[in-house]
């Protein structure tokens, strides 16, 4: 994993996520789950393009499962795009492809 994507738990949810002076790309990722791993090194190379720029963080699904219900994720992976907390822009899952994903990280930059 790249140095520029952080885990993190329901617990830092606030504190990185919401409280953020940067925007942020948020991965809702599952074990064993082949979409998830074939997203992992793409997910890395936008977090280190976008350095800087916007944040890049991974919330396992199964041992966060409260604030993923909370968040209305249903599957793995699931990647948000949130200002302040909030969605700024349609999230994405499944098979997601990578134009998907840097279209939704320039949308936070505009």
């Amino acid at each position: 994993m790249s140095e520029n994507v952080q885990e993190i738990d329901a617990a830092r949810f606030e504190e990185e996520v919401v409280n953020s002076p940067l925007p942020v790309v948020l991965d809702f990722y599952s074990t064993e789950c082949p979409p998830c791993e074939a997203l992992a090194p793409r997910f890395a190379a936008a977090a280190d393009r976008y350095a800087g720029k916007v944040r890049f963080m991974k919330v396992m699904r199964q041992t966060n499962r409260e604030l993923a219900v909370e968040l209305g994720v249903m599957s793995s992976p699931t990647v948000l795009f949130l200002k302040a907390g909030v969605e700024a822009g349609q999230r994405v899952s499944g098979q997601i492809r990578p134009a998907d994903l840097q279209a939704g990280v320039e949308a936070l930059l505009r």
